[in-house]
């Protein structure tokens, strides 16, 4: 089977076998033609038996990886809901599907592998944080604007500053010697900042000990410089997806 994780910029996936997860990929769709990427990406790959999709990049994407997987594979894609309730956690949200997916997915994919209390960052468009008690009872949530969507705005609301070349995954120092290293620099240096902010805030609040989580395309960058204790797992929400297609079949 087939798994994918749609953000607002890239897609990823990977193959579930009863091994795990192997063949991971990813391609940034923003701005591109999908049916090409996925003509590159997935082209020469065997027919899955099945795809399960966990997706927040809209309605017109779906449709797009539809038509290519349709057309191709001859499979109808399988996409993940958020529910109450599912795969031994609860749902915080007073209307379930106000929480994005890829939340959804990488919190029972951390809950799974901890069996204990965890604390998730997402570091993708936005930057998100899930906490998740040892029971399996989702406590709730935070979002935050993501380095890109942090960088972007500078550059686009400030004078003088034009837009900026995407410059992500260098290596950060703490002083820049050029407008957009500055920018860039400064943007991960606050999500840092917020992200050990969070974590720590959220340990004092609960009183419980978490075990943290951190996945998402910037997640490398971020954690660079992170004070906080973190498990880096890519493939978190993958692994959720693969979960939640589980007790879905």
């Amino acid at each position: 089977m087939m798994v994918l994780d749609v953000g607002n910029t890239a897609v990823k996936w990977a193959v579930q076998t009863g091994a795990g997860l192997s063949g991971q990929g990813c391609f940034v769709h923003r701005g591109k033609c999908l049916a090409a990427l996925a003509d590159a990406a997935w082209g020469a790959l065997p027919t899955p038996s099945a795809m399960a999709v966990a997706n927040v990049a809209g309605s017109e994407i779906e449709a797009e990886i539809n038509a290519w997987v349709r057309r191709h594979w001859d499979i109808e894609p399988s996409y993940i809901k958020v529910t109450t309730a599912a795969a031994g956690i609860t749902n915080a949200y007073a209307v379930p599907d106000d929480l994005g997916v890829d939340r959804w997915a990488a919190m029972i994919a951390a809950w799974h592998q901890q069996q204990g209390a965890v604390c998730v960052v997402d570091c993708g468009s936005a930057i998100t944080l899930d906490v998740v008690d040892a029971s399996g009872l989702h406590q709730g949530g935070l979002i935050v604007p993501g380095v890109a969507m942090m960088r972007d705005s500078l550059s686009q609301n400030t004078a003088d500053i034009d837009i900026l070349p995407d410059s992500q995954h260098q290596s950060v120092n703490l002083l820049a010697k050029g407008t957009a290293t500055a920018i860039q620099n400064g943007a991960v240096y606050m999500a840092s900042a917020m992200v050990d902010r969070m974590v720590a805030d959220v340990m004092t609040e609960t009183g419980d000990t978490l075990t943290t989580y951190i996945t998402g395309g910037d997640a490398l960058e971020i954690q660079s410089l992170l004070r906080c204790e973190v498990i880096n797992d890519p493939d978190l929400v993958l692994k959720g997806v693969a979960i939640l297609i589980g007790e879905q079949t």
